[in-house]
């Protein structure tokens, strides 16, 4: 039952992101017909400057090194090899792509926990301390962007900063509320032991002598965010979109990863990225044929094509890394 609720889930989402994508075509194309705008996005795809796709990819590639390094700095007890921590962002990223509901932080967890001995509790508490890092990064890096071009929109950076703050201080006060409620859910109704991984994400999502970490990954977040944001600037410019200014780039792709990262995209996020993209760029007074006289909507999807295609490599690269950190665990254990 479990598995089959994943799967409608799934499929649902699949759906919804498909009629999604249908009807953000029909209604940008109007009389030219779905067929002539799949057209020119594989068109524009195909005719991307390579040099500065390389640029993107290699800003892409940066981010997910300082990724690596941050899952260090939040790791609990034993910190995790670099290769281990590189090979598993590179495909937790790819698989968040590729697959329906974040099942991609499942994944994430499950990798940690077989080729790193990383218990649940700690992965998740991991997770969860990075994505509120992110909120408050991108508080940061999308306010500061903002507000050096349209000061009036800077209010979005203190709230996420606050956001973000407020749930690593109180995260694992909010764990000890729940903690009650839910070991009498397990108990009386389904009939289940006090999960030991409970307790371990309780322990590793307190702040108390980790300051100085958290400090350090909220700084590597940043950079994080800088290097991604700056990505899509570059794969803008890529497509022949010139012109438009960075604070406006760096906002539309910031409300498209907040999209990406909640639990409502279907099987490769088709639809609600674009969405999410659409929508990001209207905020900033960007619609219709306003960039470079090119659809707002098809420039979405040529985009989240070369976006996907990245992360997809990255993550086929990553296994031989996994299989080289398996040997280097083996070495170890000799």
């Amino acid at each position: 039952m479990k598995y089959s609720k994943k799967t409608t889930s799934a499929v649902f989402g699949t759906v919804i992101g498909l009629v999604l994508a249908w009807l953000l075509l029909r209604y940008s194309v109007g009389s030219d017909g779905i067929s002539s705008a799949i057209g020119n996005i594989f068109d524009r795809v195909a005719s991307t400057d390579k040099l500065l796709l390389l640029g993107a990819f290699l800003l892409f590639l940066s981010s997910q090194i300082l990724r690596a390094l941050r899952w260090i700095l939040l790791s609990f007890g034993r910190k995790p090899r670099f290769t281990l921590s590189m090979a598993v962002t590179a495909i937790h990223v790819g698989l968040g792509h590729l697959l329906p509901f974040r099942l991609s932080d499942v994944a994430f967890v499950g990798l940690f926990r077989h080729f790193g001995e990383v218990p649940v509790g700690y992965g998740t508490a991991k997770m969860f301390l990075a994505k509120l890092l992110d909120i408050m990064a991108m508080g940061i890096v999308i306010g500061s962007a903002v507000a050096a071009g349209a000061g009036e929109m800077a209010l979005i950076a203190p709230l996420l900063l606050l956001f973000g703050f407020l749930g690593i201080v109180f995260m694992s006060s909010i764990l000890r509320i729940v903690h009650k409620p839910l070991l009498w859910i397990l108990r009386r109704i389904l009939h289940l032991d006090k999960p030991r991984w409970f307790d371990d994400l309780l322990e590793a999502s307190s702040v108390r002598n980790r300051k100085g970490k958290l400090a350090s990954a909220f700084l590597v977040s940043i950079l994080v965010w800088i290097t991604k944001l700056t990505m899509f600037c570059f794969l803008l410019e890529a497509l022949g979109v010139t012109g438009v200014p960075g604070w406006k780039v760096f906002l539309a792709s910031g409300v498209t990863n907040i999209i990406m990262a909640l639990p409502i995209n279907g099987l490769l996020s088709i639809g609600t990225v674009e969405a999410g993209w659409t929508a990001g760029f209207a905020m900033v007074g960007i619609e219709g044929l306003a960039i470079s006289n090119m659809n707002i909507v098809e420039l979405g999807f040529s985009v989240h094509i070369l976006w996907t295609l990245m992360a997809v490599l990255m993550m086929i690269l990553a296994i031989p890394l996994l299989w080289f950190d398996s040997k280097l665990k083996m070495s170890e254990q000799c």
